[in-house]
């Protein structure tokens, strides 16, 4: 299973969140999965897709959800949750930096 994820933190950082997320069982897609039958968190690895840098939040939301349809990993084939454009739109309207 796959999950597409940005962040502005740094990737370990950002790795160890998903850890604890498993760790302690959080109602979160990463969590759910790898507290399932036959899976564990050491199973867990990351990728860095691209690095973009110097850029508005908006065009890194664009790259990830490019990512996620690139590599289809919106639920039940991956572990992103369902695109909803009308969240999306949200998030992008309402960044005061963009």
């Amino acid at each position: 299973m796959v999950y597409v994820g940005e962040t502005s933190r740094s990737l370990k950082e950002r790795a160890k969140e998903h850890e604890a997320d498993v760790r302690l069982r959080r109602d979160k897609p990463i969590s759910e999965h790898f507290n399932g039958a036959g899976h564990r968190v050491q199973d867990m690895g990351v990728s860095v897709l691209t690095q973009i840098r110097d850029s508005s939040h908006y065009y890194t939301l664009i790259k990830e959800l490019e990512f996620i349809k690139k590599f289809q990993t919106q639920s039940p084939n991956g572990l992103n949750p369902k695109i909803n454009l009308m969240s999306c739109y949200g998030k992008l309207c309402c960044k005061k930096y963009m």
